[in-house]
């Protein structure tokens, strides 16, 4: 017993020996509690100096522990005061909390630190996409639109800016052997049923081969193709004007916004003046960046397609001289080409086949028609000639 009682003594004795230790954790608790009020003090006079807000509010998305977060907590962000007025969701892992402007007229940034009540003293928002589309102002709205236009015209193009689709291969041979026989029915059904640049010029010398000359048919084709081009020409010229009004659409928005963030920052202090500003631009240049994202690929998007219209047309030129020149000579031969079908497709072999089959029973049938004139002129030069005499049984 006299052992227990004197290690008690001891054990008391050397807790009075070390009061320094515990005094200095006091201190410490002290002094960062009296460093949060007097900061907590300093917030709540700047909240009463600040001008109204314009209750605007907004929604803030955090991955930091919120779970102490109530209704009615005021957080300053760039000089500007905001209240919580409802809050969604909120957990160790984060939440969801729509805060008020009730003091000052900046934009909110991603850091928020806390002037009154029970929450966490700061809290670093998350942000998204469409957050940053929609502090990036009005403008915003245009430049998206442009963009949905720019998508729509792309796949668009893709569709009509094909070779096959204005000078087929399969299209070019069969018009080309018809126009050789002189079909010139099959050759406008046939380009009829088509669609392009190509076969529009073979029904444009269709429509003026019977009451025309070469001349006439070669202004008419010009006609229809320039027409069929300029038609052409409307997405390539479309992608232009996008890439061109975007980067200043995002100018202007950018340049707009700004006005607006040297208005708010105005009326706060020296301090706080070049924190805000520099939230506030960073912010509206948002508007640029999205304005960009669009100009670029349009641009990239005009001088491919345009390009790609280029070898269409100067492919589609060599074709309609080839067949300007066929049309000439049909002219001149009265409807029937010259020359002979071409030699290397088995309808021509099929054709020279027929041709030479008929031209045979021709010269069958001429020498028939000579050799019965010849009997006939032969029989009143022999009137001695005496009858043949019957054979009687």
């Amino acid at each position: 017993m006299r052992c227990i009682a004197g290690a008690i003594v001891a054990a008391v004795l050397g807790a009075a020996a070390m009061p320094g230790a515990v005094c200095f954790g006091q201190e410490d608790r002290i002094e960062l509690n009296e460093i949060l009020k007097d900061r907590s003090e300093a917030l709540k006079s700047e909240l009463e100096k600040a001008e109204p807000g314009d209750k605007r509010e907004f929604t803030v998305s955090t991955d930091d522990n919120i779970s102490a977060l109530e209704i009615g907590d005021i957080y300053v962000n760039n000089s500007t005061f905001f209240r919580v007025i409802t809050i969604p969701s909120k957990g160790t892992s984060g939440g969801k909390f729509v805060i008020q402007r009730t003091a000052g007229k900046a934009e909110p940034g991603q850091k928020w630190t806390r002037v009154s009540g029970m929450g966490p003293v700061t809290i670093a928002s998350t942000r998204t996409l469409l957050d940053y589309y929609w502090d990036g102002g009005l403008f915003m709205h245009p430049i998206a639109v442009l963009g949905f236009c720019m998508i729509i015209l792309i796949v668009n193009s893709l569709w009509i800016y094909r070779r096959r689709r204005h000078c087929s291969p399969a299209f070019v041979e069969t018009a080309s052997r018809l126009l050789d026989k002189g079909d010139l029915r099959r050759f406008e059904d046939l380009s009829l049923r088509q669609e392009g640049l190509f076969p529009a010029i073979c029904r444009a010398l269709v429509d003026r081969f019977a009451t025309g000359d070469a001349e006439e048919i070669r202004s008419h084709c010009e006609i229809v193709a320039a027409a069929h081009i300029n038609r052409l020409r409307i997405p390539v010229k479309a992608l232009n004007l996008i890439a061109a009004a975007a980067p200043l659409m995002g100018l202007l928005g950018t340049i707009v916004g700004m006005v607006m963030v040297f208005e708010s920052v105005a009326s706060a202090r020296d301090a706080q003046r070049a924190q805000a500003l520099a939230a506030g631009i960073r912010v509206k240049l948002f508007c640029t960046t999205m304005a960009l994202c669009v100009a670029i690929p349009a641009l990239l998007a005009f001088f491919i397609f345009n390009q790609k219209l280029g070898l269409i047309v100067a492919e589609c030129e060599l074709l309609t001289e080839e067949f300007l020149h066929k049309v000439a000579l049909l002219k001149q031969n009265g409807g029937a080409l010259a020359s002979r079908p071409r030699r290397d497709s088995p309808d021509a072999d099929e054709d020279d086949e027929a041709a030479g089959h008929q031209q045979d029973s021709q010269r069958a049938g001429a020498d028939r028609e000579q050799g019965a004139d010849q009997a006939e002129d032969e029989e009143p030069r022999r009137p001695d000639r005496k009858p043949r005499k019957e054979n009687r049984p």
